[in-house]
């Protein structure tokens, strides 16, 4: 076993996309980092130090070996892990000083690696893998510099695009092993929780406000338990740009507004204990040495992560290089056969399919691969090329000057309906073959994921982010709710201390899959915030599946002339949708928390709620709304006949 400085994840959240060049110039050794041309979510290597006092020849990361070479130190050197395509024998810290440290070679390197990344699209496969025979040669080196241990780590800078057509996708991308980057303009206040629209589910600008990403990384905590210092991992540095719109006088009292309003909206609660420091920059006056003060600030804060010195098997270390030797080969993806063969290497010597599949998962919980175990034929190595794959549907910003004009794109952009021909075109449109000779794969991994959700007897999907808005008063009005004709039961409300947006997505996935979606004229009713399903092939007996910024509520309907109560129904789905919230915190490994409420059946679900545990107590509950009194019992009585005992 060996002391491993585990990769640390450096992630930028933030919707300025063309105003970090200089920030990720800081974040780089020796202020140079290549920077792939992509929309938005950017992935750079960096080798990443703890200090500034010492200069070095090369940038290590140092291990403490336990039990390797007679207990000697031993370093692993950044530059292992550059790009060894061209020769796999040559030195790999020659390769790294040509390609890193001389950009004039970066147009033709980009050039060269391209092109190989061409030919493995157009043949639909990754390349023959890199396979080094002295992989641990490559990997550990005797020290030579007399560098202090544990100040070394290597470090992948992502750049994640905080758009609102993104949010379904950051379930597959946020972790707890990373350092955050919540990056903001000075200009924008930063509002308290009640100056937000609490009956919208749309989002369309949640990401404006600070503490959404405060508390969508808070969700990825790693105990309930503070350290130490008071904090929680993973951290958060805010960063505010835009300082050079203000002048001396006029930015200290910028920076005092500021600084109450994010005293004010995250004051006393936990989720404030992430955010380690705040910095105010200037993208086009600042000099390097302030940018290099936030790049000080990373290492100091990666440095303390609890991660940081786990213990780990060495050949889990050694595997976990050779997949990134491979990674910056140009491959994308594996499949569970080639990843075997990686795991045989003689250096490494996994031949047991238990373990390896133990080390894969880890690696998926980490963040560093996306790997499903039901999903073999597709590893992915590179979650950037994921990112890409994602990009291309839920984007809006998708080049349609030759899909507009046809159906399937018309009702793609109204009902977020698409077709199998439409998921093809919009592959092939952003990427040529890259994506649509993994097609099938990823079909799968998308509807594990629910950003996909195949819908029944036909042959179209929903993407569930791509569904259109709608007022619930409309739907409601079309679907007939509010006549006299329907009956309705109570609200069951599970009101969230925090909601994220894809949790929508995951609910109403689970539903398309169960139950057909209504009808609504010659659409469907299906839009973010509000879907309606029917129940039975009747269509006569629906339930209502909503949202609010912090409530998912559910109402069962039914217009049937029979005389006939809702019998398990309401209590038999209430089971489901609790067990199906549990099934998604586990998936994803996020921490949040509910509480049940309930509220009369023509009463609005997002406000005034009473909670679960309150009416057991009590016999009746005066209603705000209607002005009068409730039996307690006829409101949750319908949802929780398996939950109540008489």
């Amino acid at each position: 076993m060996t002391l491993w400085l585990r990769n640390t994840s450096l992630l930028f959240l933030s919707e300025i996309d063309d105003k970090k060049e200089r920030m990720d110039r800081a974040l780089s050794p020796n202020g140079k980092t290549q920077i792939d041309d992509i929309e938005s979510t950017k992935r750079t290597k960096v080798s990443t130090k703890l200090t500034q006092s010492e200069k070095r020849e090369k940038n290590v990361l140092v291990i403490e070996s336990i039990d390797v070479n007679n207990g000697y130190p031993m370093d692993i050197t950044a530059d292992d892990l550059a790009d060894n395509r061209d020769d796999p024998n040559m030195q790999v810290d020659q390769i790294n000083y040509s390609t890193v440290n001389h950009p004039d070679n970066t147009a033709s390197y980009k050039k060269d690696r391209k092109n190989d990344m061409k030919v493995n699209m157009v043949n639909n496969q990754s390349s023959l893998l890199v396979m080094p025979e002295d992989l641990m040669a490559k990997v550990f080196t005797k020290s030579t510099a007399k560098t202090p241990r544990n100040l070394f780590a290597l470090c992948e800078l992502w750049d994640f695009a905080g758009q609102k057509e993104f949010y379904a996708t950051h379930q597959a991308f946020l972790t707890s092993s990373a350092v955050y980057l919540v990056v903001a303009d000075m200009k924008d206040d930063i509002l308290r929780g009640e100056d937000k629209p609490k009956c919208s589910a749309d989002f369309q600008h949640i990401g404006e406000y600070v503490d959404f990403w405060f508390d969508s990384i808070h969700c990825h905590r790693t105990t309930n338990e503070q350290d130490s210092s008071g904090n929680y991992d993973p951290p958060i540095l805010l960063v505010f740009t835009g300082k050079d719109n203000y002048d001396k006088a006029d930015f200290k009292e910028r920076e005092k507004i500021l600084h109450d309003q994010i005293d004010k909206v995250l004051g006393h609660q936990s989720k404030y204990h992430h955010l380690h420091d705040k910095f105010y920059l200037s993208n086009t006056k600042d000099t390097d040495e302030e940018f290099e003060k936030i790049r000080f600030a990373i290492f100091q804060t990666a440095g303390k992560m609890k991660n940081w010195g786990e213990a780990f098997p060495l050949k889990w270390i050694l595997l976990e290089h050779l997949i990134e030797i491979n990674k910056n080969d140009g491959k994308h993806f594996i499949n569970f056969t080639d990843m075997f063969k990686l795991a045989k290497h003689h250096d490494i010597n996994i031949i047991e399919e238990d373990e390896l599949l133990l080390f894969l998962r880890f690696q998926h919980n980490v963040g560093n691969i996306i790997f499903f175990e039901n999903i073999r034929d597709l590893i992915i190595l590179n979650p950037q090329w994921l990112a890409d794959a994602f990009r291309c549907l839920v984007s809006d910003r998708i080049d349609n000057n030759r899909l507009h004009h046809l159906d399937d794109w018309t009702l793609f952009t109204r009902q977020g309906k698409i077709s199998e021909s439409l998921i093809t075109k919009l592959f092939e449109s952003k990427a040529g073959s890259q994506f649509s000779g993994q097609k099938n794969n990823l079909h799968k991994l998308m509807e594990k994921l629910d950003i996909l959700v195949k819908i029944e007897n036909s042959s179209y999907y929903i993407i569930p982010s791509k569904m259109p808005s709608a007022k619930f008063e409309v739907v409601c009005t079309q679907i007939g709710i509010f006549t006299g004709k329907c009956k309705r039961t109570p609200w069951l409300c599970f009101k969230f201390e925090f909601l994220p947006p894809s949790f929508f997505n995951h609910l109403s996935a689970w539903f398309i899959r169960k139950y057909c979606p209504s009808k609504i004229d010659s659409s469907i009713a299906l839009y973010r915030g509000i879907c309606v399903f029917d129940i039975d092939a009747s269509g006569c007996k629906k339930i209502l599946v909503t949202m609010s910024t912090d409530t998912i509520a559910l109402q069962v309907v039914s217009f049937s002339k029979k005389q006939e109560g809702f019998g398990n129904t309401c209590s038999d789905i209430y089971s489901e949708v609790t067990q199906l919230i549990e099934d998604i915190k586990e998936r994803y490994k996020v921490k949040i928390s509910f509480e049940l409420h309930f509220k009369c059946s023509d009463g609005v679900y997002y406000t005034d709620t009473f909670e679960y545990n309150w009416l057991t107590k009590n016999k009746e509950c005066f209603c705000l709304q209607h002005q009068t009194a409730h039996q307690s019992g006829k409101l949750y009585l319908p949802w929780m006949k398996n939950e109540v005992y008489f």
